[in-house]
């Protein structure tokens, strides 16, 4: 009896991890023959060492960086390999070759068109989803933005907040005009947000930003749909493109005619 017991909680614990394991939509598995080959053809990789069969927070939010990057760029391979510490050991001396610490998965690294040149993610980074992106922002020329979000528009909004009327009033035309360039429909609408807090801010200063943020959080904590909920998220992380570390410009004050 104890015998089928045991034999019923190994297969349980096998089948449940490939299970989850599935879930990295996008992401290639390479192995010791596949890894050098593949990681040669991009001009960066970000390849995750985990066990075999990884679950959980991280794997999730790898999973989810995984998304984000296929929508941004073609240049970057989103890759795993999976290590067995039991059988063959399938993948270990690979894991060896980039000295991964079997007792504190998963290692992230960034490969730079080769297997010898790479960079890991720092022990003391948690593997979050904007972890990840700024791993990658910071050791890459490639962006991959918060959902939503434009670089070109984010770069441009620096301090957008601080800057005199005027100013902010040339920057809304010409961005309106590079709004008019887009031909993704998901950019353009991102873009048409992007426009309206430009307007609400420069009308009412950076007050309209914080209050704007609450409004919205309140509405995403509702009963919404989930479709709701990704839009919602994306005027959230467009709205942070216009926070300042500090506010140096006086709230715009209204006149009564």
């Amino acid at each position: 009896m104890m015998r089928i017991l045991v034999t019923l909680l190994l297969a349980a614990f096998h089948a449940i991890p490939s299970t989850w394991a599935i879930s990295c939509t996008g992401c290639v598995d390479l192995d010791e023959l596949s890894f050098q080959r593949t990681v040669e053809r991009f001009p960066y990789s970000i390849v995750k060492f985990d066990i075999a069969f990884p679950y959980g927070d991280k794997h999730e939010a790898f999973a989810a960086f995984s998304k984000a990057a296929h929508k941004a760029t073609k240049d970057l391979l989103v890759a795993t390999v999976g290590i067995k510490d039991y059988g063959e050991l399938e993948n270990k001396a690979l894991g060896d070759r980039y000295k991964v610490d079997d007792k504190n998965f998963p290692a992230i690294f960034i490969f730079k068109g080769n297997v010898e040149e790479y960079i890991q993610l720092p022990s003391h980074m948690d593997v979050t989803l904007d972890n990840l992106k700024a791993f990658v922002s910071s050791n890459s020329p490639l962006y991959i933005g918060r959902d939503g979000c434009i670089k070109e528009f984010n770069e441009a909004l620096k301090n957008y907040a601080n800057i005199p009327d005027a100013e902010q009033l040339q920057l809304i035309e010409k961005l309106q005009a590079k709004q008019e360039e887009l031909t993704n429909p998901e950019d353009q609408q991102s873009a048409k947000a992007y426009l309206v807090y430009m307007h609400k801010i420069q009308e009412l200063g950076y007050d309209f930003l914080e209050e704007e943020t609450k409004r919205l959080l309140r509405l995403k904590a509702g009963k919404v749909s989930e479709a709701k909920k990704l839009e919602l998220l994306r005027k959230l992380n467009i709205l942070e493109a216009f926070r300042v570390h500090k506010v140096t410009k006086a709230s715009s004050e209204k006149h009564e005619l």
